[in-house]
């Protein structure tokens, strides 16, 4: 029998080797930010950890869409995890935002957001979000997580938007508008700015 097979204590194969240091890097950074907050987050149990860390990663990604910060302009990928990173996602948009956690597949997006698949459709078909088609799967913009915007704003501006493809809608919300002085119709949004928002979705919408 080949040595390290079926045996606990063998060393992990590379991505779960990656994804136990981010953990070590995370729990490194909690202990040395909060150690008395470390000591509290031993109390929870395992599974509802679990789901409450996902829960603030995925906000954390919206949060970044919504400011419009790039991870690679916080921390310089090696040429090597560039390239295994291209090899496992490809080299797509799509590809790059799921990656990213930026967009989020309909199951995921269910959890997080803590609403049953049924109202999630709901939502959906009554316009106040959207999702865009990745490999014919629907995936939802993570910056609806973002508590720093209200829901109901999103909303209102997802509707003005009318029935345009969820790509333009993406590319509306995330793409610097003149109109806006150069932000972002989600950072206008994050500033409080949603009427003159909803101004320019009525106007982009009639494009």
């Amino acid at each position: 029998m080949p040595p390290g097979r079926n045996n606990p204590t063998s060393e992990p194969s590379f991505p779960d080797a990656h994804v136990l240091e981010l953990l070590q890097s995370a729990a490194v950074a909690v202990t040395l930010f909060d150690p008395i907050g470390a000591r509290a987050l031993l109390k929870i149990p395992d599974a509802e950890l679990g789901r409450r860390f996902k829960r603030a990663l995925v906000r954390v990604a919206g949060l970044a869409t919504v400011l419009n910060i790039e991870q690679r302009s916080i921390r310089e990928e090696s040429a090597q995890r560039r390239m295994e990173l291209g090899a496992n996602q490809g080299d797509s948009m799509p590809a790059r935002l799921v990656a990213a956690a930026k967009l989020i597949h309909f199951s995921h997006f269910c959890a997080v957001i803590g609403l049953t698949p049924q109202r999630v459709r709901k939502d959906l078909a009554s316009q106040r979000i959207f999702s865009v088609d990745v490999n014919d799967e629907p995936y939802f913009p993570a910056f609806f997580l973002v508590e720093q915007i209200r829901r109901k704003d999103l909303a209102k501006v997802v509707r003005t938007l009318g029935d345009l493809t969820g790509w333009d809608k993406w590319g509306f919300f995330t793409m610097p508008n003149s109109w806006l002085d150069d932000l972002t119709p989600l950072q206008a949004l994050f500033y409080g700015d949603r009427k003159k928002v909803l101004r320019v979705a009525a106007k982009f919408a009639k494009q």
